[in-house]
């Protein structure tokens, strides 16, 4: 999917290239400190730029190169397609399955581990009342584990086992998702990226809600990105006006779930600058969206109610008992890193990232990543201090993962024009001239035919002349008339 540039835009290309030199000068200055040391740290700082400076270029040119000499066929691309894919979730389970056995032997060989909040309110006891929690996701993931608990036991395999399950989803969907919206070359690289994280692997033995936040944060992105190509195509139900009231049904829903999937609500920007196929269609893409706020606020607010009438208390304890977790993550005031020390790795994904910055000025009118934006520059700070109640570092790492992903997409596919030209340009200078056509010699005038001499005598030449008479006659007898008589019968 392509959208139109915008003024609004160029505001928020401004904003993301501000917020690219803010995380590579911040990742170059940990990555210089942890592998050298703290003298002349500040010096790291300033290392990632040189790199994005010729790393990109050198990216580009050589893809150009490539580009002009060799055609990628369908057939090879789809079949590069599927051993990324396969690669990606084949080796990407088994990682995660030794990864999750070591720590499961290690958790218990060690008397002194805890193994969290949530995994102790997970574990099934007899006789024990399950206790309904005010956050909603919180509550969902404490009843989905129980779930796991009462089938394979109380053990932390079987909790890490959860979390293995919930992160092959996460994979699939994030597939699924960016294929959609980006395209083959950009879902390639950006499940390459997720499957091979040391930051999202090691995900699956920190037993909270992160990695349901994200699998449930990315259906719902489905939705969404359905939703918006359904309405600028004008056709299916569910790009309706009864197919947006669904989807704010839903959306409020899963914002009574977690607060921060309000970041789903950011797409439906592409109801403005999407490539629109049908004509006059800016009044029902403006109705479409103002039924998805309504039935977003509707949903919320249903939510909040069914829990209050299931829970027996007023309207106003359960807004009061949904925000109170927000207000004490907040008072709290933990935060913690979402990089942690794979400083090389998010090196890498700010590099290619930063891309997108010089894309935005060689790219034309429509551009594939301008969507994103608003929700990458949304979730950025997460990389730098995280304080929300279930962790958005997984959806800040899928993100910018796919900013990543788009922004190699374009350095390496960008400027079909630019190719296309130079390549005939190469083909007409290599083909060879065209010898001139010489001019006819001109012919010998032909002889003239020699004509057989006429033997018979040739008529006489025809002289005009005037003739004339001898008899003169006199005038009183030139008269021709004869009188007749009145009642003259002509008998005789």
């Amino acid at each position: 999917m392509t959208y139109r540039k915008t003024w609004f835009d160029y505001v928020l290309w401004a904003v993301y290239a501000g917020i690219c030199v803010t995380l590579l000068a911040y990742v170059g200055y940990c990555t210089y400190a942890f592998y050298i040391g703290e003298p002349l740290a500040k010096l790291g700082a300033f290392l990632p730029f040189p790199v994005l400076l010729c790393l990109y270029p050198g990216i580009r040119l050589s893809a150009q190169a490539v580009r002009k000499r060799h055609h990628l066929s369908a057939h090879t691309a789809a079949i590069a397609e599927a051993l990324a894919v396969s690669v990606s979730f084949v080796f990407g389970l088994i990682i995660r399955l030794r990864e999750g056995i070591s720590m499961a032997s290690v958790y218990g060989a060690s008397s002194s581990f805890e193994p969290g909040e949530y995994y102790e309110m997970a574990v099934v006891k007899a006789g024990a009342d399950s206790m309904a929690l005010a956050h909603g996701l919180s509550d969902l993931f404490v009843r989905c584990l129980r779930v796991v608990f009462s089938f394979l036991g109380n053990s932390m395999m079987a909790a890490i086992l959860f979390q293995i399950f919930l992160q092959m989803i996460i994979l699939l969907y994030a597939y699924l998702v960016v294929r959609k919206a980006a395209g083959r070359f950009a879902a390639c690289t950006a499940l390459l990226l997720l499957a091979f994280s040391g930051t999202f692997i090691h995900k699956i033995y920190v037993i909270d809600t992160e990695c349901l936040m994200l699998a449930v944060l990315l259906a719902g992105l489905c939705l969404v990105l359905g939703f918006v190509e359904a309405a600028l195509c004008g056709s299916g139900v569910f790009g309706s006006l009864p197919g947006a009231a669904f989807l704010g049904i839903v959306l409020g829903f899963l914002c009574y779930l977690e607060c921060g999937m309000a970041v789903l609500l950011l797409f439906l920007a592409g109801l403005f600058t999407g490539k629109m196929r049908v004509a006059g269609g800016r009044k029902r893409m403006a109705a479409s969206l103002l039924l998805v706020l309504a039935g977003s606020a509707a949903g919320f607010l249903g939510s909040v109610g069914l829990d209050t009438w299931l829970n027996d208390i007023s309207f106003y304890q359960g807004v009061t008992d949904w925000t109170a977790p927000y207000i004490q993550s907040w008072m709290n005031g933990k935060t913690r890193s979402v990089i942690g020390t794979e400083y090389l790795f998010f090196a890498l994904l700010f590099i290619l990232a930063a891309f997108l910055v010089f894309e935005f000025i060689r790219g034309g009118r429509e551009l594939d990543f301008s969507l994103w934006f608003l929700p990458g520059i949304f979730l950025a700070p997460v990389f730098l201090m995280d304080g929300s109640v279930v962790g958005l570092g997984g959806a800040a790492l899928f993100f910018w993962s796919v900013m990543a992903a788009l922004g190699l997409k374009n350095a390496v596919f960008g400027g079909q024009a630019e190719v296309l030209r130079e390549k005939i340009e190469e083909i007409n200078a290599s083909a060879a001239p065209i010898p001139a056509v010489a001019a006819p010699v001109a012919a010998a005038p032909a002889k003239k035919p020699r004509f057989i001499e006429n033997p018979l005598p040739l008529p006489k030449k025809h002289v005009k002349r005037e003739m004339d008479y001898d008899y003169e006659v006199a005038e009183a007898e030139m008269h021709y008339d004869v009188e007749t008589a009145e009642g003259d019968d002509f008998d005789r």
